[in-house]
């Protein structure tokens, strides 16, 4: 990741711009699934350390958080333009169609997933040890009198 982490960082900003770009002009469900992306390398470089990512946390919660997003958005778009200009036939847990799959799989999803996987997996992004070695490094700093 150490090596990846400029391109990953050019590829943010040129993200940022192509949904910039993409709202402007109205082209919203691509310009929503692509935030997702740059949402998703955000929390990759974010829990990061020592320019490694612990690959069984970036599957898990971090790309399935992504892909209960992406469905989210996709399955809002689908049931939007199926009942536009009409009362949808049936509820899905008394939602319209389109905005029930943003409260199950966008909120409701996307919340429990990171929720329980932050603390399932934990050690993949912040460990006891670098807790502990983190408190030591401050403790040090601050007994040279706050300098590094």
């Amino acid at each position: 990741m150490e090596r990846k982490q400029d391109a990953l960082m050019v590829a943010i900003g040129l993200m940022w711009l192509a949904i910039l770009v993409m709202g402007w002009n109205g082209v919203w469900l691509p310009a929503m699934i692509l935030s997702v992306f740059l949402m998703l390398a955000h929390m990759a470089l974010g829990a990061t350390h020592k320019g490694k990512i612990d690959k069984k946390f970036f599957l898990y919660p971090l790309a399935a958080w992504a892909a209960l997003w992406v469905a989210s958005f996709s399955l809002s778009a689908y049931f939007a333009d199926v009942f536009k200009g009409t009362v949808p036939s049936f509820t899905i847990l008394g939602f319209h169609p389109s905005f029930a799959w943003t409260i199950l799989t966008y909120w409701i999803g996307g919340i429990l997933t990171l929720s329980v996987g932050l603390y399932a997996c934990r050690d993949g992004w912040l460990s006891e040890a670098d807790w502990e070695g983190f408190k030591k490094e401050i403790a040090e700093i601050k007994a040279q009198g706050g300098k590094a």
